[in-house]
């Protein structure tokens, strides 16, 4: 496969693992890289730079294919070291989320790496090509996570910013397959990112029993929470998920949300299967997952349901002719 996406960050297949707190590390976004994708290590899983050293190490050593770096730009936790960190080790490839990355894009362009800014909305996207950024993300309302408060389907986003940018669009939100992918192309993109399909995957370190919860949930077992912080998040429908928007329904804010919302009581539900203290971003695409396969044979699928789905559409439009 050969789009812009694909020549900008020297991968095989536009398909990129997205940015995933807590789980985003080195065995699983090597499996991506090593399969012809693109892996991301999530900067915000690690407390020191340190950490996050010897993970990308870690990863160079599983594969000797591009892995890039996500760095998450929040408000409550200052991102600077882990910025120096990547243009010290050299990375080539730099995704930044949440909030204005304006503050570092003059050091990871000094440093020649390629930038890709996620965005939940057109506007956003503008901004980023603006700055610079090589690419963007496009954040659908299917996605899991954050995917900003104007509930507008990736099909429209994607149709809409890629008529308006020049640089490259990837599509996140709902991608788990060859279908949506090819999908997603259709509208414009030239790469997909892929979030709660590599979740369920072997190499993902969430807990074994969040995984089994993510099997048995369908399309209607995510939810929306966090709206009243101005932070939508698309989450797995739980009792704790419920709690959190009867809470918002209280008026609650932050403080009284944290206990639920905030960082220890995430990591407890991911590591250690702790459905009683926190929330898990999920997609709504959990409701076609139903198995836990290696992350590079979710990169195999993906290209080869492409190709099938592909010759399918190239039949319909030019169907056999019968001579008579």
């Amino acid at each position: 496969m050969k789009t812009r996406v694909t020549d900008l960050l020297g991968i095989r297949y536009p398909i990129i693992q997205g940015g995933l707190q807590g789980l985003g590390r080195a065995e699983l976004a090597a499996a991506v890289s090593a399969a012809g994708g693109l892996g991301l290590i999530t900067a915000g899983c690690f407390d020191t730079r340190a950490e996050l050293e010897a993970e990308i190490a870690r990863a160079r050593a599983l594969t000797d294919q591009p892995v890039g770096v996500n760095i998450s730009i929040g408000t409550r936790r200052n991102m600077s070291e882990f910025v120096d960190c990547i243009c010290d080790l050299g990375v080539r490839v730099v995704f930044t989320s949440g909030h204005n990355p304006e503050p570092f894009v003059e050091r990871v362009k000094r440093h020649g790496m390629k930038w890709i800014h996620v965005a939940p909305a057109v506007r956003f996207a503008h901004k980023a090509q603006n700055l610079g950024a090589d690419g963007v993300v496009l954040v659908g309302f299917e996605a899991g996570g954050h995917p900003g408060m104007d509930d507008i389907a990736l099909s429209v986003l994607i149709r809409k910013t890629s008529a308006e940018l020049d640089i490259p669009v990837i599509a996140a939100g709902g991608i788990s397959d060859g279908r949506s992918m090819l999908a997603a192309l259709a509208w414009g993109a030239e790469g997909v990112q892929i979030g709660t399909r590599f979740v369920l995957t072997r190499e993902s370190v969430l807990h074994t029993d969040m995984k089994q919860a993510l099997q048995q949930a369908s399309e209607h077992d995510t939810v929306m929470i966090e709206r009243s912080l101005r932070k939508a998040r698309r989450v797995l429908r739980t009792p704790q998920a419920e709690t959190v928007l009867e809470l918002e329904r209280q008026g609650a804010g932050f403080e009284q949300l944290r206990h639920i919302i905030g960082g220890a009581a995430y990591l407890e539900t991911i590591l250690q299967g702790r459905t009683d203290r926190g929330v898990l971003s999920t997609g709504q695409c959990i409701g076609l997952l139903d198995d836990v396969p290696s992350a590079g044979d979710v990169v195999r699928r993906i290209v080869a349901e492409s190709a099938v789905v592909l010759d399918r559409l190239n039949d319909i439009a030019n169907p056999p002719v019968t001579l008579q």
